[in-house]
């Protein structure tokens, strides 16, 4: 039997995290109907492809493809960007930080239906130090890694949506 005290620690704990929007981070979960699609990119084997394949084979997709692609949904990417912007300056006029942007657009074509499009924005600052080179790529790179994670659990999570409005 717990003691007392341990219980109301739990307790007050327990109630302290679900009171602050606390949530566990979980992986997006595709629909049923869209357990079996078609996957089309103009760059099969770059970031943003990777990590939506990735998702999609954690939830237990099939990927079709050839002459099987017209029966069944398919999941397109139309255009991706990553975009660089200056919002702060050094006193030498050098950029200090910049504010990443990646967009996507894709969308989903259902046989016999319209088409939906699904479109994602994903925001990072970074920091620009001049004195370490590597180090600001090395982290820039990390944050880009993380955007396209991102992104690629928007779309998945966006295709609840699609299937929702049919």
């Amino acid at each position: 039997m717990i003691p007392m005290k341990k219980y109301l620690a739990l307790m007050l704990l327990t109630i302290s995290l679900s009171g602050c929007g606390f949530h566990l981070q979980y992986e997006p979960e595709v629909p049923t109907r869209f357990k079996t699609l078609s996957y089309e990119s103009g760059d099969p084997y770059g970031r943003l492809s990777r990590e939506v394949k990735e998702l999609l084979r954690d939830n237990k997709v099939t990927l079709v493809n050839g002459n099987n692609k017209a029966k069944y949904p398919s999941l397109r990417i139309v255009r991706n960007s990553l975009d660089k912007n200056t919002i702060s300056i050094y006193q030498d006029g050098k950029a200090a930080e910049y504010q990443l942007v990646l967009t996507v657009q894709a969308q989903v074509v259902i046989a016999g239906e319209q088409i939906h499009p699904i479109n994602v924005r994903i925001f990072r600052t970074f920091f620009d130090n001049p004195a370490a080179a590597l180090a600001k790529t090395v982290e820039q790179n990390l944050i880009e890694d993380e955007m396209y994670k991102q992104a690629a659990k928007e779309i998945i999570r966006k295709l609840k949506s699609v299937d929702a409005a049919n």
